[in-house]
């Protein structure tokens, strides 16, 4: 539960968008919120299109978005842009396994406050917690890219016709999960894997999970 503290700071939380297709990690992440403020009012979305629809037709305020990069339709950066375009001030934090470089500089510049790679439960609850108090968060892994991007050494690199879902597969196989894993993690079955994997190995012109690795790594997508 929140301190007395915390509490104190999110009592005006209010509405929070929640986008993402995972159903357990969903309820994890809507859960969490109503730790930090049993008051808050959490709407839930798995795809981007019904989230696209809700942000044009409502005339609900938000205090909060919590957005998915892989979702199963439409990429996180749509859904990203229209909360900041509807909602110039609200945080709003990305919550993903995509730890590409391009992708991190993408949801940045399209209004993103936070950017955080689905790992610690601790970790997510406090990244939610800094960025309700104004602040920005960003995996430990994800930082140095940022620091080279203001450097002015690095800009967005090819993405290879990958799209997010297949950058999604190719970033949990280069992390030595099975197909069944990745299937598991991403919510999707296990055939969905596999032409996924068809799909980046064509696109990258390689044979093997090793060689996909290796290529998107070069690229700057991992």
């Amino acid at each position: 539960m929140a301190t007395l503290e915390e509490s104190n700071q999110l009592s005006s939380l209010g509405n929070v968008l929640l986008v993402e297709d995972n159903h357990v990690f969903s309820d994890f992440l809507a859960n969490t919120i109503r730790e930090l403020d049993q008051k808050a009012h959490v709407v839930v979305f798995s795809s981007g299109s019904e989230a696209l629809q809700f942000l044009e037709n409502s005339n609900t305020s938000l205090g909060l978005a919590l957005i998915d990069m892989g979702l199963p339709d439409i990429g996180g950066l749509e859904i990203i842009r229209a909360c900041r375009s509807h909602f110039t001030e609200i945080p709003i934090l990305v919550i993903t396994v995509t730890s590409s470089e391009s992708h991190l500089l993408s949801a940045i510049r399209a209004g993103a406050t936070g950017y955080i790679l689905k790992s610690d439960r601790d970790f997510i609850r406090e990244s939610i917690m800094n960025v309700l108090k104004g602040n920005c968060a960003i995996s430990p892994s994800l930082a140095r890219s940022l620091f080279r991007f203001a450097g002015g050494s690095t800009s967005p690199k090819k993405e290879l016709g990958l799209t997010t879902r297949e950058l999604e597969t190719l970033q949990l196989l280069s992390l030595g999960d099975s197909y069944k894993e990745v299937a598991q993690k991403m919510n999707v079955s296990t055939s969905t894997v596999q032409s996924n994997v068809r799909n980046i190995y064509r696109k990258l012109e390689v044979n093997s999970r090793m060689h996909a690795v290796s290529k998107a790594k070069d690229s700057g997508l991992l």
